[in-house]
């Protein structure tokens, strides 16, 4: 496999397997090239995903070392990522009845989602999260695309237990503005 084709595929395996550890002789063994050659393609990656502000490579020493994608996002990226958010939410038509804000075409927008998750990830990346945890509803998109990037699972709390979703444990709480006592359900296995 020529270095250029090898660069590709293994940009793509990094970015589809993000905070995952993966083992030089694992892409050395997938794409027939020693490790030495694998180390500088992996360098070559690093500092394009440096450059473009989505993240970088860390190494991990030793037997059971090896390289992982750590999704981030540059403050230049951020602040378009936002600046573009405020824009589209800032349309007085998306105020309704009530004084609700309409984002559900915001929300449905696989691309969009996919970058607030990206930034809501690369603010967590370093803390060893093992899952993100969302309220039923509007947050599930994002709560699922912030997963991605960090690889771990999804947990769903609401309010009204789900029979499909099996076994629940119950929190209580106080709510702040009704003062009133509540219950949040979530997955026994979360």
């Amino acid at each position: 496999m020529k270095r250029s084709d090898r660069l590709v595929a293994m940009t793509n395996y990094l970015v589809e397997h993000p905070m995952e550890l993966i083992s030089l002789p694992f892409f050395s063994d997938m794409y027939g090239a020693a490790k030495s050659s694998i180390s500088e393609d992996l360098a070559i990656i690093n500092k394009v995903f440096k450059e473009d502000g989505i993240g970088y490579l860390e190494s991990v020493s030793g037997a059971a070392g090896g390289v992982k994608y750590i999704p981030d996002v540059s403050k230049e990226r951020a602040g378009k990522i936002i600046e573009k958010l405020c824009l589209e939410l800032e349309d007085p038509s998306r105020i309704l009845p009530g004084g609700y804000l309409f984002m559900s075409d915001i929300l449905g927008n696989p691309s969009t989602v996919r970058n607030i998750g990206r930034l809501f990830a690369s603010r967590f990346t370093g803390l060893n999260i093992d899952s993100v945890v969302t309220v039923a509803t509007k947050g599930i998109p994002i709560a699922y695309a912030a997963a991605e990037f960090l690889h771990v699972p999804v947990i769903i709390v609401r309010r009204d237990p789900k029979v499909t979703e099996g076994s629940t444990v119950s929190i209580n709480y106080v709510s702040g503005s009704s003062k009133k006592s509540k219950r949040w359900y979530c997955q026994n296995e979360a």
